[in-house]
């Protein structure tokens, strides 16, 4: 288990379902996913960033910026997001974070006044941040995940889950 992956590290411990984005990346690391649907990239910034008047942020906006981001081989979506600024702007400084977001992330955005890439559920996550949808094609999906193998009561569950819920995936495994 990669330990930057504190919220997944509770699944078959003390949780038995969470949901969260996914990847191949999270995949690979004994989970399964049902998809429920997908969230769009965005950038984060201080309210009183030029940044946060626009509609949508072109990877062009974010030149010469440093970018606050997901520091790569943890998410694979993340990786692509970053290939794809890099290739399309190269004077973008890329500022890795020390594994996933957390409150100091988002703090450390907001006391240096530099751009996070983000996700569209956390558009309120701090009250100083304003997040801008970017201009990409790349999403994340978000579902119910659980551990390969779930106890019978787990099992059971996503089985009847699965029926009741329209999901954009039945299960990644």
């Amino acid at each position: 288990m990669n330990s930057r992956n504190r919220e997944y590290a509770m699944l078959g411990r003390s949780s038995d379902l969470i949901v969260g984005t996914f990847d191949s990346t999270t995949l690979k690391q004994s989970f399964s996913a049902i998809q429920l649907g997908a969230y769009h990239f965005g950038i984060a910034v201080r309210s009183d960033n030029p940044l946060a008047q626009l509609d949508e942020i072109m990877y062009s906006d974010l030149a010469h910026r440093k970018v606050l981001m997901v520091s790569t081989g943890i998410s694979e979506k993340n990786d692509l997001v970053r290939s794809e600024m890099l290739a399309a702007e190269p004077s973008i400084q890329p500022i890795d974070t020390s594994g996933r977001y957390d409150i100091n992330t988002f703090n450390e955005t907001v006391e240096e006044n530099i751009a996070m890439i983000s996700l569209t559920p956390w558009k309120r996550i701090h009250p100083n941040l304003v997040t801008v949808p970017l201009k990409t094609s790349v999403t994340v999906p978000y579902g119910l995940l659980s551990t390969k193998f779930p106890g019978k009561k787990t099992a059971d569950f996503l089985h009847e889950f699965t029926k009741l819920v329209p999901t954009e995936t039945q299960s990644h495994s």
